[in-house]
């Protein structure tokens, strides 16, 4: 709880503009702050739990813009504490109110952050400006955690949401490409494209075999990011995805379904079934899609596909082991190396 105090008050305190009725205060360090009061009820009393909705701004010269607003992610819950849960500054603001309240805080930029720590866009003379409203008050810890568990809950049904909008972003972007290049691709039920280049003979796969596989992934500008083909990238052994527990995006999920041993396809994943909002830097931004080269080789049986990605991960610790001796050692040689007394 300190830490997130500190950060919505000091690093980028918060906003939804100053309106409502009364004079600001003055607090200490330069802060103004007022209390709207249109709750009821008792007024939060020292460990108390709350939860609160907040936005954040940056008013300034020409400037007027929202950093955060948690309707769009999750209110936060907070304790009020004595002890240093946080700053006293804001302890002795939030031990006034009641559910239902709001309260709004100022701050010259000048006065919580120095030259060359704000970004560019604050400057002197701008104001952060927070609004906090409280949405609630519990007196035990469990209440507390109930509420949390709501929030998180409401946060991913967000994240949801932003996927499917974002998805179908996607697809429309996707569509225009297959359609100007004058490419034929089926879509799959979960949204990605797969055009076959060459059909395969042998068995199709399904979600209790083992799928050998080479590929190439690739940007839609063409720009190769990773592959087993291509020595370049060091590493040339097919690729095993074991489809009743794949460790690979969903994208990839969804298209090999389509696929039989001896199948050669491109697979067109939008972000979503991709790396998502987070990207795989440097190579691959933030809902970026992506193009991937894809070769069956071969199709293995359960007990063959379990043994050998045993047999993979144990190849793969007993590398690292390696590497971590071989680091140990020239750490020792470095420090032998040493003139005594250094």
């Amino acid at each position: 709880m300190k830490q997130f105090f500190y950060l919505l008050a000091v690093s980028t305190v918060i906003l939804a503009g100053c309106n409502g009725g009364g004079s600001f205060k003055k607090g200490e360090k330069g802060m103004e702050y007022k209390i709207i009061s249109e709750g009821s009820g008792k007024t939060m009393q020292n460990g108390n739990f709350f939860e609160i909705q907040f936005e954040q701004t940056y008013k300034g010269t020409g400037l007027d813009t929202v950093l955060y607003d948690s309707r769009k992610v999750a209110n936060q819950i907070g304790t009020l504490d004595s002890g240093g849960g946080m700053p006293l500054t804001y302890y002795n603001i939030f031990k006034q109110v009641k559910k239902g309240d709001s309260i709004i805080v100022k701050q010259l930029v000048d006065s919580v952050t120095k030259d060359g720590e704000r970004p560019l866009f604050m400057k002197k003379g701008g104001y952060l400006i927070a609004h906090y409203k409280i949405v609630n008050i519990f007196t035990t810890k469990e209440g507390a955690d109930s509420a949390y568990k709501v929030q998180m809950e409401l946060a991913r049904t967000r994240d949801s949401l932003k996927a499917i909008v974002q998805l179908q972003k996607d697809d429309k972007t996707i569509a225009g490409f297959l359609a100007l290049k004058n490419i034929k691709a089926q879509k799959t039920a979960k949204g990605t494209y797969v055009e076959i280049v060459q059909e395969g003979t042998g068995a199709k796969v399904n979600d209790s075999v083992g799928v050998k596989i080479k590929y190439t992934g690739k940007s839609f500008e063409g720009k190769p990011f990773d592959s087993n083909v291509d020595s370049q990238f060091n590493h040339t052994e097919p690729l095993l995805v074991n489809m009743w527990a794949p460790r690979v995006i969903p994208g990839w999920v969804d298209g090999l379904a389509m696929l039989s041993k001896g199948t050669k396809a491109r697979f067109y994943i939008p972000s979503s079934l991709a790396y998502g909002t987070q990207g795989q830097k440097p190579e691959i931004t933030p809902n970026e899609n992506l193009i991937f080269d894809i070769e069956v080789i071969d199709l293995v049986d359960k007990k063959q596909g379990s043994a050998e990605e045993m047999a993979t991960q144990q190849k793969m610790m007993q590398q690292q082991q390696m590497m971590q001796a071989m680091q140990q050692q020239q750490q020792q040689r470095q420090q032998q190396q040493q003139p005594a007394g250094k």
